[in-house]
């Protein structure tokens, strides 16, 4: 349930981020000639619609002014979130955000326990398209990571945003994680 997995080359660490199925082979496709495959990264372990998955905790472009990102599967779009660049990563949230799938879900959650505000705000605006009910699932079957998650919400709040957001509770992250614990209950 932690960041120490063992690290595994780009396209093995992708086709695991999706458990089964053509995601994360076609994200793997997508994304190899352009990953940074010596960026030193390791994996969390979720579990998402009942099936286990490892989520890369950061993954490094190389610097291309030919990718035109926003053309990629939406399955390269997830694990564009995980990107070392945070205007990368809120633009594909952005993206996968309307999605509204199973698979997207650890990847827009994973997200709130960052600390680019921009991003939270993003998600925290798209709540009310959530599917409560495949969000409340993910909660429920990932309550260690959710704590952590909260931790390292309420610890980025607590440095950097304390003054632009004085009661803890309208910090969007904060606000997004209490509305997905009411709804795991």
């Amino acid at each position: 349930m932690d960041w120490f997995t063992q690290r595994k080359p780009f396209p093995n660490a992708a086709k695991s981020a999706f458990g089964v199925g053509a995601l994360g082979d076609i994200a793997a496709e997508e994304l190899t000639p352009i990953v940074d495959d010596t960026y030193r990264t390791t994996s969390r372990h979720l579990t998402s619609d009942g099936i286990s998955i490892y989520i890369p905790y950061r993954l490094h472009f190389l610097p291309t002014v030919a990718v035109d990102f926003a053309s990629f599967s939406p399955g390269s779009q997830c694990l564009l979130t995980r990107s070392t660049d945070g205007y990368l990563r809120q633009k594909s949230a952005k993206i996968i955000l309307p999605l509204n799938e199973p698979w997207t879900i650890p990847f827009i959650v994973l997200l709130l326990g960052e600390y680019v505000v921009e991003i939270l705000d993003d998600i925290h605006l798209a709540m009310p398209y959530f599917d409560r009910t495949a969000y409340a699932s993910f909660v429920r079957q990932n309550r260690q990571v959710m704590r952590a998650i909260r931790a390292k919400a309420t610890s980025y709040w607590n440095a950097y945003y304390r003054q632009s957001y004085p009661g803890r509770k309208s910090y969007p992250a904060i606000a997004v994680l209490n509305q997905l614990d009411t709804w795991a209950t």
